[in-house]
């Protein structure tokens, strides 16, 4: 199996609290692995650790084989647009930009052509049945279409991994179903890779590893 990620004594304070302490952590390339805990368990610190939102305070995050703290600040903004995709509770699409704008955001950053990154971003909206909502603006979709623009969005860049945080958490229960089928989906299709910070056990019992964090440790595998 590829590693697509380790992490190794990873520890994050805020001011005097200690919210990581020591946490060691492989991901698999076509693995989906989700994280549970209690609130305050350090599950949402890890991962914005983990994708590169945040910096830990000790510790060493390599991803893709690529040290992450071997990386200026310019460099991590490119790694992080190329080789990482994001999916959050409440989506974060841009309010004045039709769901295709959204979608092709990170490409345009990447330096692709509007054209080129307007047909892959159709062509990943195709594939998870929205194409038919190109040009209406987020305030105009559904949450589950919402979620799904989100998605291809995240991948409109084929990264090497996924991390999802809540992505259910907004959803109702059909809708919530359908995203957890189809990141298997986008496993399978695309070896994709996936982290799901999620209180949703439902959502946990599909994945393949079940990681529980608890007072800033991992506890459970």
């Amino acid at each position: 199996m590829t590693k697509i990620l380790s992490a190794n004594d990873i520890e994050k304070s805020f001011e005097d609290v200690s919210v990581l302490n020591g946490v060691n952590i492989d991901i698999y390339q076509k693995e989906i692995v989700s994280i549970m805990g209690k609130s305050g368990s350090g599950k949402s610190t890890l991962l914005h650790i983990l994708g590169t939102l945040d910096q830990a305070d000790k510790g060493q995050l390599k991803i893709a084989n690529q040290e992450i703290n071997q990386l200026s600040s310019n460099q991590l903004a490119d790694f992080r647009n190329n080789e990482i995709g994001f999916v959050f509770q409440f989506h974060h699409l841009l309010a004045e930009f039709t769901a295709l704008e959204n979608v092709s955001i990170p490409a345009y950053i990447n330096g692709i052509n509007k054209k080129e990154a307007e047909y892959k971003a159709l062509e990943l909206m195709r594939y998870l049945g929205v194409d038919h909502r190109l040009e209406h603006r987020p305030s105009e979709l559904s949450g589950g279409e919402q979620q799904r623009v989100a998605i291809a969005r995240a991948l409109i860049n084929d990264p090497k991994i996924i991390f999802a945080d809540e992505p259910t958490g907004n959803l109702d229960g059909d809708n919530a179903h359908d995203i957890m089928t189809m990141f298997r989906k986008l496993r399978d299709d695309f070896n994709q890779t996936f982290v799901i910070v999620t209180h949703d056990q439902e959502l946990a019992n599909t994945c393949d590893r079940c990681l529980r964090m608890q007072d800033g440790i991992i506890i459970e595998s």
